[in-house]
């Protein structure tokens, strides 16, 4: 029994304002997590959900003591000492095959939830600790033992969670369901569940947040990562120092160092009338090449969407990105010699598609051009301008034909290359 008037008090770890707050402490050369709250319900939801998971055997830090201190209701947790959650786990540079066991051990405790008729109501991996091992499910506040529709609730969980899991981690072979129908349902659920949270993600980034700063009047709007600082007034004179890579009609394409600035132009009274009821392609560049950072895809860091205005009026419109090396993916492949790095192209491009098929993403535009491939053979993707990721696979299905269809034209009829990639056609 550890008495709350004994511990030294570190520092705060996660607080919501007059809701409750995480505070590490410590006592007698021992580690604890102690949670304030302000409002008994939520104390004793907490308390609830913990009792829940030490029914049902699933791992969760121990509770040392619990009661009310001035005023505030408290519970002591043992702290678990060198722990990551599965999100920060997932993010370090372990090796992919300790990455994907830790993931099966996360899918099989939610299996053992699933048994046990048990939902984590906020069921993402930040709630998951690893440490030595062993994985502990946090946050028992928002831990449910379900009485009610009982196989929906566990369902959409379950499919929750799976969501969560990059293809790269998640092994085809795995069932979820052994029933065909379930998943079917499943993958489905999946689906939905990843395409809202990329649609909300998108949704951040045109809004001030931890990550990014929305700034407006009736002159002009900016969305820019937070720590990237720039005089947008005198971003033109700016352009008159940079080297123009490509000046096209419709965009002007700028280098300055490290930076690419796309100058979207208006051309004409009725394109400027076109402007102002359809979605700016600079901007769908932001938030799709900020969605590809989100989920490691390969493509430049984004720095801004900035748009001058005249009142509510659209004009001119930039988009800037970092700049990477690299050469387009056919001038790449025909100055390879040797089999094994041919082989190796030929795997990445696959790996490349089968990632697209997971996130329903339509590029747009998959012209050499815009698929470029590094010195240590990354494919990464630039131009965004006509990029979505499809709710519907039956839509995604129709297009993804389509952008294979265009891929493949990069090479000529009679190039073995082609032959060897053509099998993307049966990719669907």
């Amino acid at each position: 029994m550890v008495d709350i008037v004994d511990l030294h008090f570190s520092k705060v770890l996660r607080e919501v304002s007059n809701k409750r707050k995480v505070v590490e402490a410590s006592y007698d050369n021992q580690s604890f997590v102690v949670k304030f709250f302000n409002k008994r319900p939520e104390y004793l939801k907490e308390l609830a959900g913990v009792f829940h998971l030490n029914e049902a055997g699933i791992s969760t830090p121990k509770i040392y003591s619990f009661g009310i201190s001035s005023n505030e209701y408290f519970i002591i947790f043992q702290k678990i000492n060198d722990s990551l959650t599965i999100e920060q786990f997932l993010s370090s540079n372990e090796n992919l095959s300790s990455k994907q066991a830790v993931i099966k051990q996360v899918l099989a405790l939610n299996r053992k939830m699933y048994e046990k008729n048990i939902i984590q109501l906020d069921n993402y991996f930040k709630n998951y600790l690893y440490a030595n091992g062993e994985i502990y499910l946090i946050d028992g506040g928002l831990v449910r033992r379900i009485k009610f529709f009982k196989f929906f609730r566990k369902f959409l969980n379950f499919s929750l969670i799976s969501s969560k899991i990059d293809p790269e981690y998640f092994s085809k072979k795995t069932m979820a369901y052994k029933n065909n129908f379930f998943e079917y349902l499943h993958k489905k659920c999946v689906g939905f569940y990843l395409y809202k949270a990329i649609s909300n993600f998108q949704k951040k980034t045109l809004r001030t947040s931890s990550q990014f700063e929305k700034k407006s009047s009736l002159n002009y709007s900016i969305f820019k990562q937070k720590d990237f600082n720039f005089d947008f007034k005198k971003i033109d004179d700016f352009l008159l120092n940079a080297e123009i890579i490509k000046n096209g009609n419709t965009c002007t394409v700028f280098r300055n160092q490290d930076l690419i600035i796309k100058r979207y132009n208006v051309k004409n009274i009725w394109h400027f009338i076109k402007m102002q009821f359809i979605k700016p392609r600079g901007k769908n560049s932001w938030q799709v090449s900020n969605t590809f950072q989100l989920y490691n895809l390969p493509c430049p860091k984004p720095f801004f969407y900035f748009e001058k205005r005249f009142l509510f009026l659209r004009l001119t419109s930039y988009f800037a990105m970092e700049r990477i090396d690299g050469e387009s993916i056919v001038s790449y492949q025909e100055s390879l010699r040797d089999k094994f790095h041919i082989e190796k192209l030929k795997k990445n491009i696959f790996k490349l598609f089968n990632i697209f098929n997971h996130y329903k993403f339509i590029h747009g535009d998959l012209k050499k051009t815009n698929i470029l491939v590094d010195n240590k053979m990354q494919i990464r993707m630039i131009d965004f301008d006509k990029s979505f990721f499809s709710m519907s696979q039956s839509i995604y299905n129709y297009k993804i034909k389509k952008q294979i269809a265009r891929f493949l034209s990069n090479w000529k009829d009679k190039s073995k290359f082609l032959t060897a990639i053509r099998s993307l056609e049966k990719i669907i």
